[in-house]
């Protein structure tokens, strides 16, 4: 009778539990859509709004207002006023009476230096940062431009090493240094509160060049970015910029050096990043583009990352099959075409195990949760000590992700691109090098750019050993837990 009664009366507290819990899940449910309504308007704000500018008859005045650390190559900057970009010349230049002024900075010590050699890559020691300085001698050839626009406010110059899409370039040489370098001119101590306050200057955008990461450079601008090749497509034309700072303002975000021409790539041995940095950098990101992180307790996952013309999976079905049965683990294919920045950092938030081919995307892998497990995957005769960029990257984040690489020892899994191979001009070799590149087993660490040996190897597709991918992925998984 006692029992009986219990359960009549519990049976009004268990509905009340029941409904409150809706209530709460209602709620939950109902934030984040909010937010991401927020945030995908914030977006589409930043994407719609121009920077306010005017038309102009008289050229401003330009003078170089202050330069900083003029002594260390990877942090120099300055900050300039009146900064204006001809159309006709496709250079930067500044405005002084009827003079333009080129290539010229004043230093403490009353002596002039180039500009040009100013501003380079922050991970980069030979290659001009800013290469819009040249020199222009004739002052009456301002009176050549039919169109003059003046755009106040605050700007930021940002330039790329790379002409083709390559998120990894992207936001290791672009995106985190400009990320950390306009908070620190904002003088906001608190990444996790920054707003943009500069408009970004972009040297390289093209619909092709930022197909990956338009999204990404757009919410670090206050405007919409600001686009020298669009610019030039107005012949011409003179365009000024009240107040654009040029250059690295801080390099602390950097973890890999490119070489790029005195040495071959390898992890940075000079550090200031720190776990903090790529927190600090995804929470922006994520929380700017209004990426819900919330993982569904349906079961874990795993990503295949996609290739579709180099650096092929050749059997990446049967090794799709392979790792869903053994691994007892669905598997989602995912590409860079077809799928967004906020999708692929959706995915990749709450996948327990990416599988992928040494290449750009693998950079992606920061967005991981921890206890999370990575495969980079190597074609014939690229040694993975050589390659650690994303190796380095997931090791600095302290994430607790285990990171593991399978390379392939056997050249007749190889698949070479013919076209590729082509275009690479790799018949315009000489017989005995064709012959050494393809006699030699292992590429040795190169100096970047444009290595033959290197991007030869790097286009292979490759039949992976299903084997030994497997039992890696086992352990892995099993250490990671």
């Amino acid at each position: 009778m006692f029992l009986r009664k219990q359960s009549e009366l519990s049976k009004p507290i268990m509905a009340g539990w029941a409904f409150g819990l809706k209530v709460v899940l209602l709620a939950a449910i109902l934030y984040h859509v909010i937010d991401f309504i927020i945030r995908e308007e914030q977006l589409n704000q930043v994407k719609g709004r121009e920077s306010p500018r005017i038309s102009i008859v008289d050229i401003p005045e330009g003078k170089v207002i202050r330069c900083w650390n003029e002594d260390n190559k990877y942090e120099r900057h300055c900050l300039f006023r009146n900064l204006c970009y001809s159309t006709k010349f496709k250079k930067f230049f500044l405005y002084r009476g009827h003079k333009f002024v080129h290539k010229q900075k004043v230093y403490k010590d009353g002596g002039l230096r180039i500009l040009s050699t100013l501003f380079q890559l922050p991970t980069v020691s030979q290659d001009s940062y800013f290469e819009y300085f040249h020199l222009t001698t004739s002052g009456a050839e301002i009176e050549q431009h039919l169109f003059r626009e003046y755009w106040p406010g605050s700007f930021y110059v940002t330039t790329r090493m790379t002409s083709g899409p390559n998120i990894a370039h992207d936001i290791h040489d672009v995106l985190m240094p400009a990320f950390f370098s306009l908070i620190n001119i904002s003088g906001n101590a608190d990444a996790a509160r920054y707003e943009p306050t500069h408009t970004l200057i972009l040297t390289f955008w093209s619909d092709y060049t930022l197909r990956e990461t338009k999204d990404l450079h757009e919410i670090m601008s206050k405007y919409r970015p600001v686009v020298i090749p669009e610019l030039d497509e107005l012949t011409e034309s003179i365009t000024c910029f009240e107040n654009v700072t040029v250059g690295v303002v801080t390099n602390e975000s950097l973890w890999y050096d490119w070489g790029m021409g005195r040495a071959p790539e390898a992890p940075a041995t000079e550090l200031k990043i720190t776990p903090k940095h790529f927190e600090d950098f995804k929470s922006y990101i994520v929380g700017m583009l209004g990426v819900d992180t919330t993982c569904s307790p349906q079961g874990e996952y795993a990503v295949l990352f996609k290739r579709k013309r180099t650096r092929r999976i050749v059997n990446e079905k049967h090794l799709l099959h392979r790792i869903s049965s053994e691994l007892g683990i669905d598997v989602v294919i995912m590409s860079s075409e077809g799928n967004s920045i906020s999708k692929m950092i959706k995915v990749l938030s709450c996948a327990k195990l990416v599988v992928g081919m040494h290449g750009a995307l693998m950079i992606m892998t920061m967005f991981m949760p921890r206890h999370s497990v990575v495969l980079e995957m190597f074609p014939f005769a690229l040694n993975p000590d050589n390659l650690q960029l994303y190796r380095r990257m997931l090791e600095l984040q302290d994430n607790d992700i285990k990171y593991v690489s399978w390379r392939n020892m056997d050249e007749s899994k190889s698949i070479f691109p013919g076209e590729e191979i082509h275009n690479l001009q790799f018949s315009d070799l000489s017989a005995a090098d064709q012959a050494r590149i393809l006699d030699n087993s292992e590429v040795a660490p190169k100096i970047c750019c444009d290595d033959p040996e290197l991007e030869f190897r790097k286009l292979q597709s490759t039949a992976v050993n299903l084997n030994e991918v497997i039992t890696i992925l086992k352990a892995a998984i099993n250490d990671s837990m």
